[in-house]
């Protein structure tokens, strides 16, 4: 979700040409700086919301996507650290890693049996106050890019400003 100038919210973008784009709502035209809607600051609070929603329909899905890690299998948990679905296999090798054996995670059949507000509160990154970045996985937006006038991660200093 994207800011217009008119301080309206967009999903879905309706485009006038490639230095402007036209709102839904007010029909108000919003310069698009670099000729891009990627220039427009995002919704950070709507972005986290709807991320959160994709992640609570995962985990209490009685039919989730195949295990992110093997890309075979069916989940039987989820890791809240690495925001990933597990099958059985990779979860035990999950458990057994090093760098992931202190992560927290949930049984899949845990996640359908509690309310969305416990759910909530069991995703560590969801009740964090800190916003997170939408174009990096786990990467807090911690600066601010007085050029473009938006929070930044530090991978997007590195990359985009």
């Amino acid at each position: 979700p994207r800011i217009l100038s008119c301080v309206q919210c967009i999903t879905k973008l309706h485009v006038e040409d490639t230095t402007s784009i036209i709102c839904p709502t007010c029909n108000h035209s919003t310069s698009l700086p670099n000729g891009s809607v990627t220039s427009l600051p995002r919704n950070i609070q709507l972005s986290k919301e709807t991320k959160l929603d994709t992640v609570l329909s995962k985990v209490t899905s009685t039919s989730p996507p195949p295990c992110d890690s093997c890309d075979e299998n069916s989940p039987i948990a989820y890791c809240t650290e690495c925001h990933d679905l597990l099958c059985s296999v990779c979860w035990q090798y999950h458990q057994g890693l090093k760098k992931s054996r202190s992560h927290s995670s949930f049984t899949l059949k845990k996640a359908q049996n509690t309310s969305r507000d416990e759910l909530i509160k069991m995703l560590p990154s969801s009740s964090s106050s800190s916003p997170m970045c939408h174009d990096h996985d786990n990467q807090i937006l911690d600066l601010y890019c007085q050029q473009c006038t938006i929070p930044v991660c530090v991978k997007c200093t590195i990359i985009i400003h």
